[in-house]
């Protein structure tokens, strides 16, 4: 008869059994002893509760047949049985007959077997096994104080290059959007975890950092990555038509400048956008140009639609191929730019920085393709039968007379503010400079260049002109405020001479234009020494001017 096994929190020997059953029941079947749990005349029973009986066995407990004996017992009267003492294993309990006697084994396990739970069962099998590495491992997971120790050691990987980082910066002073109107910082190799922080690491500690009148404008040595100079370097400014620069840069990268393309009407259409000022190439539908020829026509000229011609082309449309140019900002760094076309119309959300500038512009002068195009001062194109003839003019005005300019993009909005990206080469020292937002282009760039050269060697524009017309000349009026005499107003009230790059200013300056100015003294030729704390002296060409800084008396010496 089938009968239901016992759930984990039942007693073995009470199997419920329903009403039908008790009375189905025979009276030999009612007096059977909750012993009949174990024997083997029940397959039901799992094998390890039937197991434990020989367990018993071996620990010297009665055996299957003494257990037998007992249960035939129990249907006779039963004996009287005396308290037996816990301390001895067995006894002889003798009943009021006589003429029986039991042997009892007193068990130190329950009367009823109780499975072990999987924890015990776990550590038994742990115990009987040898111990493994992995094993090792579990039991240091489980225990307490290694999980403390663990934690601590963790937290402390983490924060001792946080801890290093910022003992790092204690002890080497960062510049943050500065104008360099303070003192030089030495040259260090450690480089800032943020990118907005800058080593200003200055070449010329001879001449004072010149004032320019950008908004900002940035120099950067390009064999070194070393800043030079930098004003408000991270301030979000339009950028006109040097965001031309990443044009090129994905154009060279992703397209073959031999690759033939015919302007679509896609591209057309993109065209006619454009604002009726704008400039353009001349580009016509239905024309067949190679990418060379609508690079130069871009960088050359400053096409708008040579712009549109290679977004539409390489990109399949505007908008994917501006998300390409943020996405190849973002991969060289440029943590302040971002585009919305591909020429740089104004446009809101339409942004760089004088740093980003600068990094762009050297990354673009190490690609053979772009140095080429952007150092030609003019290209031809010729009539073939795909499109019709085209001059190109080189646009960098500064190309055409400063020494050692090799490329480069600028950038104007037909109104006051002018943008430039200058590459500059001279005895195998390679410059980069920004400019953004000036009225004086010309002024603020060479200014720059002396300075990181330290060479101040008098050329200007207006001299240049005389000699051979530079390109767009007559938009700044022939250069002819470019002059000698001509000076800039520096942050402490004082005046920057550009033609030998150093600056007057307080009692000096006084002195020096109540006594006669350029005429009595020259230009000046040195920076103003401090003596005994008091005295400041500073040399010029034909005197030297001496003042005392308490009483600010001065005199020519």
């Amino acid at each position: 008869m089938h009968r239901t096994l016992p759930r984990e929190d039942e007693q073995p020997g009470d199997l419920p059994t329903s009403h039908s059953s008790q009375r189905n029941r025979s009276p030999k079947a009612s007096k059977r002893s909750s012993f009949e749990y174990y024997s083997d005349e029940h397959p039901e029973i799992p094998k390890v509760r039937r197991a434990s009986l020989r367990v018993e066995e071996k620990r010297g407990l009665p055996s299957t047949t003494a257990r037998r004996m007992l249960r035939a017992s129990s249907t006779a009267k039963k004996p009287h049985v005396e308290e037996v003492s816990e301390d001895n294993f067995t006894t002889e309990v003798r009943g009021r007959d006589t003429t029986k006697s039991i042997m009892v084994a007193r068990s130190h396990r329950p009367s009823v077997y109780e499975p072990p739970t999987l924890t015990q069962r776990r550590l038994r099998e742990r115990s009987q096994q040898p111990r493994t590495m992995l094993v090792y491992l579990q039991d240091l997971s489980h225990n307490q104080n290694v999980i403390q120790i663990g934690t601590m050691v963790l937290a402390g990987l983490i924060l001792l290059p946080i801890v290093v980082s910022a003992l790092i910066n204690s002890f080497h002073p960062v510049t943050r959007g500065l104008s360099l109107a303070g003192p030089y910082l030495p040259s260090t190799s450690v480089q800032p975890a943020d990118p907005h922080q800058l080593f200003i690491t200055p070449t010329d500690i001879d001449h004072p950092a010149p004032p320019v009148f950008a908004t900002a404008a940035y120099l950067l040595d390009a064999d070194t990555d070393a800043t030079l100079y930098a004003k408000n370097p991270f301030m979000h400014l339009p950028v006109m038509s040097t965001t031309k620069l990443m044009t090129a840069i994905l154009a060279i990268e992703q397209g073959n400048p031999d690759q033939n393309i015919t302007i679509n009407d896609t591209m057309q259409n993109d065209i006619n956008q454009l604002p009726s000022d704008s400039t353009l190439f001349g580009f016509r539908k239905g024309e067949t140009y190679s990418l060379r020829d609508v690079l130069y026509g871009m960088l050359l000229v400053s096409g708008n639609d040579a712009a549109v011609v290679i977004a539409d082309a390489l990109g399949g449309n505007l908008p994917h191929f501006v998300e390409r140019m943020n996405e190849r900002a973002s991969q060289l760094g440029l943590h302040d730019t971002h585009f919305m076309n591909p020429h740089g119309l104004l446009m809101d959300g339409h942004y760089s920085s004088a740093h980003d500038l600068a990094v762009l512009g050297r990354y673009a002068m190490t690609l053979p393709l772009f140095r080429q195009i952007s150092a030609a001062q003019q290209y031809h194109i010729t009539d073939n039968g795909k499109h019709q003839e085209h001059y190109a003019i080189n646009g960098n005005q500064f190309l055409w007379w400063y020494p050692g300019v090799d490329g480069g993009k600028p950038g104007w909005d037909a109104a006051k503010n002018f943008v430039q990206v200058i590459s500059c080469t001279r005895n195998h020292h390679h410059l980069i400079g920004v400019v953004i937002h000036t009225i004086n282009w010309w002024t603020d760039m060479r200014d720059l260049m002396n300075w990181g050269f330290d060479s101040f060697n008098w050329i200007s524009p207006h001299d240049v002109d005389l000699q051979h017309p530079i390109v767009f000349d007559s938009d700044a009026n022939y250069f002819s405020r470019d002059t000698k005499d001509f000076t800039i107003p520096t942050a402490d009230g004082g005046r920057y001479y550009i033609y030998t790059g150093y600056n007057i200013s307080g009692p000096i300056m006084d002195y020096f234009d109540t006594g006669g100015g350029l005429k009595t003294f020259g230009y000046p030729n040195a920076m103003p020494i401090t003596s005994n704390n008091t005295v400041i002296s500073q040399h010029f060409e034909h005197a030297t001017i001496q003042c005392d800084g308490g009483t600010k008396q001065c005199k020519k010496v």
